[in-house]
């Protein structure tokens, strides 16, 4: 059993090998790894206790690009997710996977850390503007993707059609500020790339059929985000999700999830999780990031070269938790 820790002056390695009581104290004290969280142990995998079948995870395609799926969550901070009794779910995977524990968002409100997610910038800092109101000429990083002919595709829950580009909120809990790639006209004037923007009713047919593409990035409705909704509903969504995700193809052969917030409340710190299929143990990355470091990762991940501030490596970097 092995857990690592990223962003001290040396990684630090904890083995727990050979003699059985060895074994037992080490178990015991991996319970106690994010002191925060509850102490209850739970059971591995992201599906466990789910109704689901899941087989075995198989390895990773050799040179087929990395399989990676964002989710983001929105307006909470650290304190009021790991360790919330609301969110059960989504401590057993801080428990169980990579946590980052000094993550943060770069501005308020939502949209600019969106903007910064997928194109490394605030640009001129917009205050939840709808593209209407401006758009921004890109790269962002599903160019860069689609220029090496690596596919994406960005599910937005009660989006009603693909490009919408009638850049309102709504119907139902749908929020365009929560749908960075309808801003830029790198995405909006290419009907292949707008064609990737796509509703979240695709999400779970893509899974079973095994046509979700490498990159891929989820947002949930205003409800399900924890936007609008309550800790208890955006946990309960990620549990339902999580169950389809680590069934699938996709997953088994290689994938990494990651789920972060946008930005907090109470503080500027966010929770951001990295669930692999790889399971190599818990992970937890110490050293300061921000967003800029999560594009740091995905482009280091896809051999890409660094969009604005992501090449800033003051900024952080979640490479060692992608890769662990």
């Amino acid at each position: 059993m092995v857990s690592r820790v990223f962003g001290s002056r040396r990684p630090v390695l904890i083995v727990a090998v050979v003699l059985v009581p060895v074994l037992a104290v080490a178990v015991l004290a991996l319970r106690f790894l994010v002191p925060d969280a509850s102490s209850a142990t739970p059971p591995r995998g992201p599906g466990a206790g789910l109704p689901t079948s899941s087989p075995p995870a198989t390895e990773a395609v050799p040179g087929d690009p990395p399989r990676v799926m964002i989710i983001v969550e929105e307006n909470h901070s650290y304190d009021e997710v790991i360790g919330s009794a609301d969110m059960p779910f989504l401590n057993q995977l801080a428990r169980t996977y990579g946590l980052a524990t000094d993550y943060s968002g770069v501005s308020h409100p939502s949209e600019p850390n969106y903007l910064a997610m997928v194109s490394g910038s605030i640009w001129d800092d917009p205050q939840d503007r709808t593209p209407a109101d401006g758009l921004y000429p890109g790269p962002t990083l599903v160019d860069q993707l689609a220029t090496r002919g690596i596919g994406w595709k960005a599910y937005l829950e009660d989006m009603p059609h693909a490009c919408d580009t009638t850049d309102t909120y709504g119907p139902g809990n749908y929020d365009v500020n929560h749908n960075p790639f309808l801003y830029f006209r790198s995405v909006r004037d290419s009907a292949a790339q707008c064609a990737r923007d796509v509703p979240f009713s695709q999400f779970a047919s893509d899974l079973a059929d095994g046509s979700v593409p490498p990159f891929v990035f989820v947002a949930p409705n205003t409800t399900h985000d924890m936007h609008d909704g309550t800790p208890a509903q955006g946990d309960a969504w990620l549990s339902e999700q999580f169950a389809r995700i680590v069934a699938s193809q996709w997953y088994r052969q290689g994938g990494i999830v990651v789920v972060t917030f946008d930005e907090g409340e109470t503080t500027e710190r966010i929770p951001t999780l990295v669930v692999s299929a790889a399971d190599r143990g818990i992970a937890h990355l110490a050293a300061p990031a921000n967003h800029y470091a999560l594009l740091r990762g995905l482009e280091e991940l896809y051999g890409l070269p660094y969009l604005g501030a992501a090449a800033d490596p003051g900024n952080g970097d979640l490479t060692p938790l992608l890769r662990h």
